[in-house]
């Protein structure tokens, strides 16, 4: 089954294979934005450091390797991560 699914769709097709990115994730993501927009309004996290927000998410991360289920690390830690690129290749920095 899955040989003839790869025959019928092969994954060299596409540039950019946005298949294998979850939507339900994608969706938490957006949820997380969107509260932390209203909680800290102006973008802030712009002018934030790269390391910083790498800092943040690796203390997602480690608390939710230690069991901590009181927050959603994961979803927390992407959105950091996706600051820290965003930042690190000046993205949203000044000029643009």
């Amino acid at each position: 089954m899955d040989e003839k699914k790869n025959q019928e769709f092969p994954q060299d097709s596409e540039n950019n294979e946005y298949r294998y990115i979850s939507a339900m994730w994608l969706d938490e993501i957006a949820v997380g934005l969107t509260a932390g927009a209203v909680k800290h309004p102006g973008e802030t996290w712009r002018t934030i450091p790269t390391d910083e927000h790498l800092a943040r998410a690796m203390r997602h991360i480690n608390l939710y390797r230690k069991g901590d289920r009181s927050e959603p690390h994961l979803i927390n830690a992407s959105m950091r991560l996706m600051m820290a690129f965003c930042t690190s290749r000046n993205e949203y920095g000044e000029g643009d």
